[in-house]
């Protein structure tokens, strides 16, 4: 498909008006008697006009087939009923148009017609057609053909009646006698065929609750189809009712099929046309009411006040002047509910429905710029972050136009994106349709704000996965390193004081005795485990005196720490466990690696919590790069909304960690997830 041809719109139109204005000309000047024929014509003029305006606003949004085949129905019906009073005229002066003229009303209507009946219904569709459906409109495009190939070529009125109308006509006699049965057959043929694709139409109506408007469709289909049967079982149409049948049958169908295509097209909401659609709709029903209304007031009046002309004129000018406006509001409202659906329901049942079923937070927010899309007939839908990056965006196939608007996307006071949408091509935003979009944006300004929460949350439980694994390999380090040999060579020793004890008893309490010393400090190993993971004294006396405690295990390693406590203050339990786990980690690598004599510990409170472990060892040194400790508690301050950084300590000696939680915004957390 390609965008709309408003140069091809307009010329169908003209042509199509201006033939069925021409034949209406013609039609007079020839005169005569109303005849069937004059049916019709009056068949012609009406295919002209309407598919015409169908074709005409459908070519103006898109290049569709379908407007092309109901153009081509158009000039075919335009160019059949001139032809028909020409052939009038031309039988009673064979000088001014040639009588081959006359073959062009029973031929020009039928590429147009039958493509209605046998390829139209297959192709009103956003999808592609399957097997089923191409093999259906190549069967009709060649009955088409043939149906063209036998009228073109039938030598009628020869041999008994002179020579034949058609211009390609087979002067056979056998295929004289054959032309009216095969064309018999070939009519039973499309009406077949007619009734498949309106069955096919229905089926898939039935099949898909999202089709609406195909049930309208097939309806029309099998009554253009219909109208075939009395050229079958009757084609000498020697009875009066079976006469008039045909035209005015057709007349009817043909009443009804454009409304089908229309109503179709309109509630699967395709190629974009419900703008021009009620546009059209509401000028020709309008223009229609005035007529029919002026027509009926100046009945009405003329009985009342027959004496004076002018002044019943005068009174339905007046009359209709005031009705004008309310009519047209009137209308405008029925044809928005026929093109526009229920307002804004429908986009929110269907944003519901992706929402539902999404498996990922992508494909979600995909699906509800999908919907907004499809739903409100945009050209570009994209769901934009507060930055401005985009989350998701559809593009309609045939591009998008130069308006533009973008509607901020609040939840709870706080922006979380952005919604910036643009019309189709040759379209502009009126106040209903950004009305309908500021409605649906809290909608999707809620699905961005709980996709971006989802986010945070798995992030979040990423982060919490990965801390624990560190916790493990970390405790796993602690007894895998330390408290594993210290074990083991304890085990070596009372086996080593076993044997001593036979011969020397007093090498034996020496070695016992330092063996307790090693079993005590195992024991005290084994304590500053279980309280760096669950300290009790930070739910009971808080950070302060949590860190306090903390720091007195390591005055017997010969390291000197001191705790300046400004005032920290009451911290909340999750903040104060980081807080205590990351000044816990920094000081057990100050004994460890630091090779510092002296470790300081700061710790202040009030809006935002500091704390501060600076010690005078060697430094961490260029060629140190971060490893399991420092990762660790990057990991919990950004838990708690913190930061934690490195550097070197007073005067360029030992290393310095400071860590940083504002306290309002952990608060603040807290509550939004109780």
């Amino acid at each position: 498909m390609t965008r709309g041809r408003r140069g091809a719109a307009v010329a169908v139109v003209v042509t199509a008006w201006g033939l069925a204005a021409a034949a209406g000309v013609l039609a007079g000047a020839a005169g005569g008697p109303w005849t069937t024929d004059r049916w019709y014509l009056v068949v012609d003029v009406a295919d002209a006009v309407v598919y015409g305006l169908v074709a005409g606003v459908v070519l103006s949004r898109r290049a569709h087939p379908v407007a092309w085949l109901v153009a081509l129905t158009a000039v075919g019906g335009g160019v059949a009923a001139v032809a028909a009073p020409l052939g009038e005229l031309a039988m009673a002066d064979g000088s001014r148009v040639p009588p081959s003229w006359a073959v062009l009303q029973n031929v020009a209507w039928v590429p147009g017609t039958l493509a209605l009946i046998l390829v139209v219904p297959y192709l009103v569709s956003a999808e592609r057609p399957g097997r089923v459906a191409r093999a259906a409109v190549l069967a009709g495009i060649v009955l088409t053909v043939i149906v063209m190939a036998v009228r073109l070529t039938d030598p009628w009125p020869w041999p008994d009646g002179g020579e034949p109308f058609a211009p390609l006509a087979v002067r056979h006699e056998a295929w004289a006698r054959l032309a009216d049965p095969a064309l018999r057959w070939l009519y039973g043929a499309v009406a077949a065929l007619g009734l498949l694709a309106a069955g096919h139409a229905a089926l898939r109506r039935r099949r898909d609750p999202a089709a609406r408007g195909l049930g309208w469709l097939a309806i029309g289909t099998a009554l253009i189809a219909m109208t075939f049967l009395p050229l079958v079982v009757r084609p000498d149409g020697t009875e009066p009712a079976v006469v008039l049948f045909t035209p005015l049958a057709h007349l009817a169908s043909q009443a009804f099929f454009p409304a089908a295509v229309l109503v179709a097209v309109l509630r699967q909401q395709l190629w974009g046309i419900d703008l021009a659609v009620s546009r059209t709709l509401v000028w020709s029903l309008l223009t229609g009411l005035l007529v029919v209304g002026y027509v009926l007031v100046v009945a009405v009046l003329g009985l009342a006040l027959p004496e004076d002309g002018t002044a019943v004129r005068v009174l339905a000018t007046v009359a209709l002047a005031v009705g004008t406006q309310p009519a047209r509001g009137w209308l405008q409202r029925r044809v928005d509910l026929l093109v526009h659906g229920e307002g804004t329901a429908p986009t929110l049942s269907c944003i519901g429905r992706h929402l539902g079923s999404a498996a990922t937070d992508e494909e979600a927010l995909t699906g509800v710029a999908v919907s907004l899309a499809a739903s409100l007939n945009l050209g570009c839908v994209r769901l934009l972050d507060t930055r401005g990056e985009p989350l998701a965006a559809v593009a309609d196939p045939f591009g998008h136009g130069t308006d533009g608007i973008e509607i901020p996307l609040v939840v709870r006071g706080r922006p979380v994106g952005a919604l910036s949408v643009t019309a189709r091509p040759g379209e502009r935003f009126d106040r209903r349709a950004r009305a309908g979009l500021e409605e649906v944006a809290q909608v999707v300004a809620t699905a961005v704000y709980l996709a971006a929460v989802s986010g945070e949350l798995r992030e979040s439980r990423g982060r919490l996965a990965a801390a624990r694994d560190d916790e493990r390999r970390a405790l796993r380090r602690e007894l895998h390193d330390q408290i594993g040999p210290a074990l083991a060579g304890i085990g070596l020793g009372l086996a080593a004081a076993r044997n001593l004890l036979r011969d020397g008893p007093d090498a034996a309490g020496t070695l016992l005795a330092r063996l307790r010393t090693e079993v005590e400090a195992c024991a005290e190993d084994v304590r500053v485990l279980a309280r760096g993971l669950v300290p009790p004294v930070l739910a009971e006396l808080g950070l302060g005196q949590a860190v306090k405690e903390l720091v007195m295990r390591y005055e017997a390693d010969g390291l000197a720490v001191t705790v300046r406590d400004d005032g920290v203050g009451e911290v909340p339990p999750r903040v104060a466990g980081a807080a205590y786990a990351i000044i816990a980690e920094a000081v057990r690598n100050v004994a460890r690696h630091a090779e510092a004599r002296t470790c300081v510990v700061e710790l202040a409170g009030g809006r935002m919590l500091t704390a501060a472990v600076e010690d005078d060892g060697r430094g961490m040194g260029e060629e140190l790069r971060p490893g399991v400790g420092t990762s660790s508690a990057r990991e919990r301050a950004e838990e708690v909304g913190g930061t934690v950084e490195w550097g070197p300590g007073a005067g360029g000696r030992g290393t310095r960690l400071v860590l940083r939680v504002p306290l309002r915004a952990a608060a603040a957390a807290k509550e939004e997830v109780v």
